[in-house]
């Protein structure tokens, strides 16, 4: 089974084609938080030219669902959705800071945080393997726990690093393949537009407490947008 990855929720946009056995057919990347909606697309295309496939070999994609900013996460996940959908296949989604703590793995653990808005950070805390604690949620800069090893794209980690779409394909992969539905979608908590997100964080909890990992593909922002309708 090809799948598909695409994450936008970090300044990277970042997009990788997997085998079924868990080999990163190709990948591409680009880093620039303004320009997500330009670099997806070509990126995408890139990537399947590399791995010598056309979109109708395509059997799932995933996207990395957040948290992150506004625009730019919503960029991935509407592309991932709309894929899918064009190509009639299902799509799936993930926490960005999930991908990130399995990709770097530490004995001690880890916190993982990456940038939300203004100054503001998205923050997860995980185990020695990689399994959540505590988060995601949103706080300022400065107030994000250390545990561990403390990776992401924000002053004062000790590794700076961002998400990698191969490492997204394979997480789902083997949710997957461990027998995890594909979620439906559903609405996620009303969070304030001035919290931390605790309420979405507790949905999430549970969920992975039941073993649920994978996500509608849908932006999880961890809050409400500041502007209103009039």
């Amino acid at each position: 089974m090809l799948i598909l990855g695409v994450d936008t929720a970090t300044a990277l946009t970042t997009v990788a084609v997997c085998g079924a056995d868990g080999e990163v057919l190709a990948s591409a990347e680009h880093r620039d938080p303004r320009h997500h909606a330009e670099a997806l697309p070509r990126l995408t295309r890139q990537a399947m030219a590399d791995a010598g496939i056309s979109a109708s070999e395509i059997r799932l994609v995933a996207a990395g669902v957040g948290p992150g900013p506004f625009t730019g996460l919503r960029v991935g996940v509407t592309f991932a959705r709309a894929l899918a959908h064009a190509l009639g296949i299902p799509v799936v989604g993930a926490v960005t800071l999930d991908v990130m703590a399995r990709a770097h793995p530490h004995p001690e653990g880890a916190t993982v945080v990456t940038r939300s808005r203004r100054v503001e950070a998205a923050w997860a805390t995980y185990d020695d393997q990689a399994r959540r604690l505590e988060g995601p949620l949103i706080l300022s800069d400065l107030d994000y726990p250390r545990r561990g090893r403390v990776i992401g794209d924000v002053d004062g980690v000790d590794v700076v690093a961002y998400p990698s779409a191969a490492v997204l394909c394979d997480l789902v992969r083997v949710r997957l393949a461990g027998g995890e539905p594909i979620p439906e979608d559903h609405e996620w908590p009303e969070d304030a537009a001035t919290g931390t997100g605790e309420s979405t964080a507790r949905a999430l909890a549970a969920a992975a407490s039941e073993g649920r990992l994978l996500l509608p593909a849908l932006p999880l922002y961890l809050r409400r947008p500041d502007a209103v309708p009039a």
